[in-house]
């Protein structure tokens, strides 16, 4: 009776070395999440772990302010933007995308869901120049400064 080659080793989820590293810092921004949330809204909700935080940069320079944000994967209509006197409002969601599943997941890390940040400028913003740029994912908007310490409260457009 002639024997089989020994079958090649199944590689799973369980073959990749685990980084305590990463997990750690997994845990960490989920916990930021809820606590951002929860001190946003007043309470915890449970929308705080499905929701995520988008990275931003907020800048100054001497005529306005420029926020960039990191929106991968967030469609342009998904993105709400708002000025109400001093404080700067970046809503949206991402939705989970159905399209690259493609059997059981081994491990999922991208994260979906209803996003919200809100910033505290230190001066008014001029309402009607607003700029709001999305381009490949990124946020970009151009907020300058009140010449005369108006504030009104505008719903951005972005182009």
């Amino acid at each position: 009776m002639k024997s089989r080659p020994p079958r090649p080793a199944r590689r799973d989820a369980s073959d990749v070395p685990w980084d305590p590293i990463r997990d750690l810092l997994g845990l960490k921004e989920r916990m930021n999440r809820l606590l951002e949330s929860a001190l946003r809204k007043g309470g915890l909700e449970s929308e705080g772990f499905a929701g995520w935080n988008p990275a931003v940069e907020l800048c100054e320079d001497r005529d306005a302010y420029h926020l960039t944000a990191e929106l991968p994967g967030v469609k342009r209509e998904h993105i709400a933007v708002k000025v109400e006197g001093r404080l700067l409002t970046v809503e949206g969601k991402r939705l989970p995308d159905e399209g690259l599943r493609r059997g059981a997941p081994l491990r999922v890390e991208r994260t979906h869901g209803a996003f919200s940040r809100t910033f505290q400028l230190p001066t008014p913003v001029d309402a009607s120049s607003l700029q709001a740029r999305f381009r490949l994912g990124v946020l970009e908007l151009v907020l300058p400064k009140s010449r005369d310490g108006r504030t009104a409260e505008v719903d951005v457009p972005i182009v």
